[in-house]
């Protein structure tokens, strides 16, 4: 073998290993289906701190029945509601694990293709053989499959939450399926490594271009769903602050209470001023990549807020359920009984 042929292909070999790096191996793996990863938009809709009081909410009028409200509220889920849940469980339990071959299947595809590299590097192998083209496609077919993996899991998530736009979302994910699933056609009818450089480099665009809109869908759906908490916590704080205005008015010291009510406050602003800031980002017509993983982490950070935001309320509810029991039981709720230590 001539070395000047070996390096030309080894180039070739060398072109798709780059370009793959970009793909599942670099920006994909680092949002993998284990779904742990700071890249992952997938992870919002699993970490679910939005459900942690949304329901019961309404019912302000009775503060000290609102948490038995919210699980009696679960508790007469419609049938309906149930199954769906029930379904989506069992479907998105099925793509994690489909999630999971694949990338099994590509780190193990590219283990081979590197062995494969190395073998030509050290001229021992030619890089048209069979053996090289074969360790080549199989590379690149198990890193398109779990691609497209990733995508139906986003899709899966985005059917779910049934969220504004989310048929178009859908819509432009299947897209890029399809455009990758035409490109793995491809790959099957290559003959040479360079054509199979070809084809890499189509299938980098499809998914940079796929990676955007599954960012910027997750995103915009779960910003959706934080802003209308966020709207439903407005109106809550309110009401929270009419109920320890009328206890101040009986004589209750509600310092504590109050203190709170303003870290309550705070918070829920601090969320909607992080949503904000995401929202401005997805709504950039030149928005890059990188971005979205900017807007991403204020939507992880609006969480976050979120989730202690709804740490105080509980604590206050306990505190508001209290006073409430005093007052059922006829005890005169006044500052002296409010100094007893709540448990």
């Amino acid at each position: 073998m001539k070395k000047s042929r070996a390096m030309r292909y080894l180039a070739c070999f060398t072109i798709i290993l780059t370009l793959l790096s970009l793909l599942p191996g670099g920006s994909l793996a680092a949002r993998d289906s284990s779904e742990h990863g700071n890249g992952n938009p997938n992870q919002y809709m699993r970490e679910d701190p939005l459900n942690s009081y949304t329901n019961g909410t309404d019912s302000m009028g009775e503060a000290s029945s609102t948490e038995s409200n919210a699980r009696q509220e679960q508790k007469n889920l419609s049938t309906k509601s149930r199954n769906k849940i029930s379904e989506y469980k069992q479907g998105r339990k099925q793509i994690q694990e489909e999630l999971q071959f694949h990338k099994q299947e590509y780190s193990e595809a590219k283990e081979d293709f590197l062995k494969i590299r190395n073998r030509i590097r050290a001229e021992k192998l030619d890089p048209q053989s069979d053996e090289a083209l074969d360790a080549t496609k199989l590379y690149l077919n198990s890193s398109i499959s779990y691609m497209i993996a990733h995508l139906s899991n986003v899709k899966s998530n985005m059917e779910y939450s049934n969220g504004n736009g989310t048929e178009e979302k859908i819509i432009a994910i299947d897209d890029k399926i399809k455009l990758l699933e035409a490109e793995r056609a491809k790959v099957e009818n290559s003959s040479s490594q360079e054509e199979l450089v070809v084809v890499v480099r189509s299938v980098r665009g499809i998914w940079n271009n796929a990676e955007k809109t599954s960012l910027a869908g997750a995103g915009k759906t779960v910003s959706e769903k934080i802003g209308e908490f966020l709207e439903e916590s407005e109106n809550l704080s309110e009401k929270l602050g009419v109920k320890v205005e009328d206890l101040k008015k009986n004589g209750v010291n509600t310092a504590e209470l109050e203190t709170k009510l303003a870290s309550y406050i705070s918070y829920i602003k601090s969320a909607q001023e992080k949503k904000e800031a995401a929202d401005s980002i997805y709504n950039d017509e030149n928005v890059t990549l990188e971005d979205m993983q900017k807007a991403n982490n204020y939507l992880r950070q609006s969480l976050n807020d979120i989730s202690k935001a709804n740490k105080i309320l509980r604590d206050m509810f306990v505190e508001l359920k209290y006073y409430e029991t005093e007052g059922d039981n006829g005890t005169e709720v006044n500052a002296t009984s409010s100094s007893r230590k709540l448990n």
